[in-house]
């Protein structure tokens, strides 16, 4: 159950928000003023504080610019309730970092809406990578036994990108850094181009990526990320190793070869071909998959057709 702290001084206001908070299911504690508040914030670690602006001992503002004084409360949730709806209270409250804004009196669905919203948010974003600011593992996960346990058709593509370390080992990891954010822009153009409503993108890490499609649109999709990743990747490369076609570099090994230029490899599971039933079952594929799509020395997916 996420913890959610109510600091206001109006008891029957108090007693109504624990109502509304604790039927959604959320843990509910409260203080009376913006000094006790604070205590608490510090010993009870709730996932988002509920504040009001106007309190007796130390005020909303005043709580809320304590609170982002200290890297650790940077980004705390803070939702702010006030009986003013003043542009300049909202624009003070967004100064200190306030996440959303609410006018009493106030809906109960617009109030959990908005709660809801703030938490989804937050936990995306401290999941998400921090090089692309995609989805990283955690929602992944979610993302596919959430589709899995509603029943809900789907494709996964997992993408890897072949001949990456010897380029990273010889044009640095800035370099480096830069075919990882554009493979990611590739892949949030192509969700727009060609992917369907719900569609989903995420970075797992390094060079490796997924999408989440509709499950008889996997092919349109793996074949436009195919191609721009194909028109786009040269262009990384030195004017000089461009004409050659190919990069001096070290392997594994220690030892020096000539490796190619950078190919994207994706291993495709459908459930139009394959019943999944957990989220392990589809990494264990798309491993299988990735190495069969890795012996060509072209850029190709490989779909999954097994029965299971």
């Amino acid at each position: 159950m996420k913890k959610i702290l109510i600091v206001d001084d109006e008891p029957s206001l108090q007693e109504m928000l624990k109502d509304i908070l604790s039927l959604a299911d959320f843990n509910v504690i409260s203080a009376g003023d913006g000094k006790e508040g604070l205590k608490l914030v510090y010993e009870q670690a709730p996932d988002l504080v509920i504040l009001d602006c106007s309190m007796p001992v130390l005020d909303g503002y005043e709580m809320l610019e304590r609170m982002r004084q200290d890297p650790m409360l940077l980004h705390k949730p803070v939702i702010m309730l006030s009986v003013r709806n003043s542009e300049y209270d909202e624009i003070k409250g967004l100064k200190l970092g306030v996440d959303d804004y609410i006018t009493k009196p106030f809906k109960a669905t617009l109030l959990l809406a908005r709660v809801k919203a703030i938490l989804e948010r937050k936990e995306q974003s401290v999941n998400a990578n921090p090089l692309t600011l995609l989805s990283g593992n955690e929602t992944i996960k979610s993302e596919a036994e959430k589709r899995i346990a509603a029943g809900v058709p789907f494709a996964m593509l997992y993408l890897d990108i072949n001949n990456f370390k010897s380029f990273n080992d010889k044009y640095g990891f800035d370099r480096g850094d830069e075919v990882i954010k554009a493979t990611a822009n590739i892949l949030l153009r192509t969700s727009r181009e060609c992917g369907k409503k719900g569609d989903f993108v995420g970075h797992i890490g390094g060079d490796d990526f997924i999408m989440i499609t509709a499950m008889d649109n996997y092919e349109p999709v793996a074949k436009r990320v195919i191609d721009l990743f194909d028109k786009s990747i040269p262009e990384y490369y030195d004017e000089a190793d461009r004409k050659q076609g190919f990069i001096v570099s070290v392997d594994r090994e220690n030892k020096t070869k000539k490796f190619p230029f950078m190919t994207i490899s994706l291993a495709v599971i459908s459930t139009a071909h394959t019943k999944v039933t957990h989220y392990g079952q589809l990494s264990g594929i798309a491993a299988d998959l990735k190495k069969i799509a890795k012996q060509n020395e072209k850029s190709s997916y490989v779909v999954d057709r097994r029965k299971t």
